[in-house]
């Protein structure tokens, strides 16, 4: 049933943008909404929450909210509010709230596919472990959320890190995979020199798990840094290493290569060789660590290795024990072997939870 849905949704996605255009208002009126937040209501219903960004003159971003039985009679109720006109045409960010994700994402994607103002090219993130709607209220209180959430989207595509999914990309990801997987942000207690204007900070938090459209689980630091590796991504982020004798030793990843060999016993396919060949660069030494010999060198590459493979490890375990092919890995292995795809997509979904997996890395330090 789930999978009908996602059908429909993607043939709405089709059809966006012929619906009649909005009517004309006056620009002065106008508010524009940039990030929207969904989470779970009392019983069936569900809350809207809608932060617009800097705003003319001092006035401070406006915070809608609204609670009802549907996203559409949500947001309609909110554009009854005061004089302005409530515009959700410049949404860019999306914020689901745990609850909200484990309930389904389905009614969601449904509305930005059909809604003639939301846009499928708005970015998806899962708020884990609070509501979406606490982090839009408070950036009613003087701080950007809008500019934050742009930030993280930008830093992650040039410094590696959790990547953005737009919800088309989410929505064909469902309908294509059956799983995909969505950025997840935490609300954090602020530490001493984290430069936070209050008392929390929003911080990257893994990836959110989603299969059949409904959130499964979270990833950790280290499974998602994994599941970058699967993928061949990575590349710009920053890895801070302890040396051999002491000090700190900063890489960034200047090259990621990942290739699949299928393992099968007759016609069966029972396991997977990674090989992963990951480029680092020393862009700063500290203590000890400094002093970079070869030696020194020679055992940071192996320590990056066995970091490296363990990540790998543990996104396949959880995306294994969360039976979600959530990296697409049915369609990196199958080109390894095209003339066995029919027959591996055949059995993959049975046999994807018990594939056994060999990882190997061969990583390498070059200095800066």
């Amino acid at each position: 049933m789930r999978y009908v849905t996602l059908i429909c949704l993607a043939l709405c996605a089709l059809l966006t943008g012929c619906s009649a255009l909005p009517y004309a208002h006056q620009i002065d009126k106008t508010v524009l909404m940039e990030v929207l937040g969904v989470d779970a209501g009392v019983g069936e219903t569900v809350t809207v929450t809608a932060a617009s960004g800097a705003r003319s003159g001092d006035q401070d971003p406006l915070v809608l909210s609204a609670q009802a039985g549907t996203i559409s009679a949500a947001c309609a109720d909110m554009g009854q509010r005061g004089e302005d006109f409530v515009f959700f045409g410049d949404v860019e960010q999306v914020l689901v709230g745990e609850e909200e994700a484990r309930r389904g994402l389905e009614p969601l994607l449904g509305h930005m596919a059909r809604d003639p103002e939301l846009r499928l090219e708005a970015e998806l993130w899962v708020v884990k472990g609070t509501e979406a709607a606490q982090l839009l209220l408070e950036a009613g209180e003087g701080e950007s959320l809008p500019e934050r959430l742009s930030a993280m989207s930008r830093n992650a595509e040039l410094l590696g890190g959790p990547r953005p999914q737009m919800a088309r990309g989410a929505l064909t990801d469902l309908l294509e995979n059956g799983a995909t997987l969505l950025p997840a942000l935490e609300r954090r207690e602020a530490e001493d020199g984290q430069g936070a204007q209050g008392e929390y900070v929003l911080e990257a938090a893994g990836y959110a798990v989603i299969r059949d459209g409904v959130l499964q689980g979270f990833t950790d630091q280290a499974a998602a840094f994994g599941a970058d590796l699967l993928r061949g991504m990575g590349k710009g982020q920053v890895l801070e290493l302890s040396g051999p004798d002491q000090g700190y030793t900063a890489l960034k990843i200047t090259g990621v290569k990942t290739t699949f060999r299928t393992v099968f016993e007759g016609e069966t396919i029972v396991g997977l060789r990674v090989a992963c060949a990951l480029e680092t660069q020393a862009v700063e030494l500290s203590g000890t660590a400094a002093r970079l010999g070869e030696e020194d060198r020679l055992a940071l590459e192996e320590e990056l290795s066995r970091l490296a493979g363990a990540a790998m490890e543990a996104a396949m375990d959880q995306f294994q024990s969360l039976r979600a092919d959530a990296i697409h890995l049915l369609d990196r292995v199958a080109l390894a072997v095209p003339w066995k795809q029919a027959a591996m997509e055949e059995q993959w979904w049975q046999a994807f939870p018990r594939l056994t997996l060999e990882v190997e890395v061969e990583a390498t330090v070059a200095r800066s």
